[in-house]
């Protein structure tokens, strides 16, 4: 177990085989199905009525177990564990409140489609709507965001009673584990002892060695449907003017990523892939920088006739209008029957195991020629990438440090950008150069929340070199989260700090001054580094995009602070994309 403050927690010598009551029981069976399910990792926020839950999964050796004290901080750092490790993660909460501030890493999680299975704990049903302290109403507390929420009935040492909780523990982990996958609620109701006080427990062993061999293993279930197999072939081969748009999310794996690569390749189609989609530091035919050589009016009007899409929708505003001024044919391909098509250009929604579908047709695919937009937007966007290394990035444009730290990440690292604007300078800078690196965002709601957590979460499920690139209203948005920022080493900050909310300056709202400031640009005027002081991290000022690659090559401090102004930083970016764009004239 990993506390807060760094340390191992000292660990049993083996799993619990003291059953002290019917509580524990339950908890125990619990915990040994969800190990069936695939789960791993555990993260607890102590509270007394989920004693039982958080003992017995702190004597399992099968499980890793965080403790997080904020459960807000808690629900992030979980999905990102889900994220780095490919694997659904389980939180734990006491009644009352504390389940309710795990609804926005729930909602991230639903809406992106990552298994967590909130075990919350909760006063017994006879104390519901009597006024008992810290009872509410916790059943179905996330609403249409779970793919299933129960109520288990209060334990009873019987064999029939355990064997149904199981039944319904297995329904809500089929569900979390089925396409779409996605969070899941298990109300777990548990009246005293909490602590492991001996009540039964000569019976409960018993029926714990009579069931403790019945968990049944779960596997995700892929729904498929390749009802188009022969039209896509034709489609592609048919086309002129090809494309493959790859969004946020488009490729989780290895697997995902080769495979629409291939397709690519074999197809002639070139690929726009946003700096989320698991493809931007992919190779050819992969053409970066399209958000500014779409703003070319001459590539600009270059109609797609057939646009394969992947992925969630694109973070580039200019990729999303020139997409909907043509409404190609689209065929939208993806792992699960979530919605991620916003604007309704798509044609046909395939939903297939991806690397299965698309290296089929891959194979049948014969293309006699590229698509007519590989060599107009592969000029485009080479003179871009020429253009970069003579064009001036001012010290007060934000992009400028980005760009910096992107070029500068080390093969096999990790990036998180947080929403707002640091997603938006990446994915208009940052260029394949031969490193392999994992990118990760919360695009599905496009939140600030939670992102020192999540980035935390990563970093330690992946055990890669990260470095998380956020604002300064996403940083104060998760103050919590520096302790965990503190305990993980290969965790990097960067901390891009225009004393407000800098992406409302490029909004038609910026012309509104007389409410402007108070509304949009919402000056704090607090002083990051002494917060990271209190949680025992130095933050380091960098005032000048040359001291990057020092702050990169830092080992003995991990936080850095950029200082814009943020009129100051949207001129500098207007001038950095105009003199860009000569590059085209």
């Amino acid at each position: 177990m990993r506390l807060e403050d760094g340390r191992d927690a000292a660990r049993a010598a083996g799993p619990s085989v003291s059953i002290p009551n019917p509580n524990y029981l339950q908890a125990d069976l619990i915990w040994r199905q969800l190990s069936a399910a695939g789960v791993k990792e555990v993260v607890i926020s102590p509270g007394s009525r989920s004693t039982p839950l958080a003992r017995t999964a702190f004597l399992n050796r099968e499980l890793s177990c965080h403790v997080i004290t904020d459960e807000r901080s808690a629900g992030f750092f979980a999905l990102g564990l889900c994220k780095g490790s490919h694997a659904p993660v389980a939180l734990v909460c006491t009644s009352g409140t504390a389940a309710a501030h795990y609804y926005p890493a729930v909602i991230e999680a639903a809406q992106s489609g990552y298994p967590l299975v909130v075990l919350s704990a909760d006063r017994p049903q006879a104390a519901r709507n009597t006024g008992a302290p810290q009872t509410i109403d916790q059943v179905a507390l996330f609403g249409r965001y779970a793919r299933m929420a129960i109520d288990l009935p209060g334990p009873r040492a019987t064999a029939d009673s355990m064997r149904e909780m199981l039944y319904w523990v297995r329904h809500a982990l089929d569900a979390m584990l089925s396409s779409p996958a996605g969070p899941v609620q298990i109300n777990v109701p548990m009246d005293e002892p909490l602590a492991p006080q001996k009540l039964e427990q000569e019976l409960c062993e018993r029926l714990f060695a009579e069931l403790h061999n019945v968990f049944t293993p779960i596997d995700s279930v892929q729904e498929t449907s390749h009802t188009q197999d022969f039209q896509l072939c034709e489609g592609i081969e048919a086309a002129l003017c090809g494309l493959i748009v790859c969004g946020p999310d488009a490729a989780r794996n290895e697997a995902e990523r080769e495979s629409i690569l291939t397709l690519a390749r074999s197809s002639g189609f070139p690929i726009l892939a946003d700096v989320c989609s698991g493809l931007r530091f992919s190779g050819e035919p992969n053409l970066p920088m399209y958000d500014l050589f779409l703003r070319h009016e001459s590539l600009f009007m270059l109609a797609p006739d057939f646009v394969l899409e992947f992925g969630g929708s694109p973070t580039s505003k200019v990729l999303t209008q020139y997409l909907n001024k043509h409404r190609a044919t689209t065929i939208r391909i993806q792992r699960d029957t979530l919605p991620r098509d916003p604007d309704h250009r798509a044609t046909h929604t395939m939903i297939a195991d991806v690397p299965k579908y698309i290296g089929g047709i891959a194979k049948s695919v014969v293309a006699a020629r590229d698509s007519l937009l590989l060599d107009p937007f592969w000029k485009a966007s080479g003179a871009l990438r020429a253009a970069c290394s003579h064009v001036l990035f001012s010290s007060e444009s934000e992009l400028a440090y980005v760009k910096e730290i992107v070029e500068l990440l080390p093969d096999h690292s990790n990036l998180v950008l947080a929403s707002s604007m640091p997603v938006r300078y990446a994915d208009m800078m940052a260029l394949p150069i031969g490193k392999r690196i994992d990118v990760y965002a919360q695009r599905s709601t496009n939140g600030i929340d939670g992102v020192l957590s999540h980035a935390a979460g990563i970093a330690i499920a992946t055990q890669k070199q990260t470095v998380l690139i956020c604002g300064d209203l996403a940083f104060l948005h998760d103050l919590h989260g520096l302790r965990l920022v503190r305990d993980t080493e290969n965790l990097t900050v960067f901390i891009l700090n225009n004393n407000g909310g800098g992406i409302f300056h490029y909004l038609p709202v910026a012309e509104h001054r007389e409410s402007f400031e108070e509304l949009h640009g919402t000056p704090h005027s607090l002083d990051v580094a002494k917060f990271c002081a209190a949680a025992g991290l130095t933050c380091v000022s960098v005032a000048a995009p040359a001291q990057v690659q020092m702050a990169m090559r830092e080992t003995s401090h991990r936080v850095f602070e950029v200082i814009t102004q943020r009129d100051a930083n949207r001129a500098a970016h207007e001038q950095v994309v105009a003199e860009l764009l000569k590059a085209l004239a």
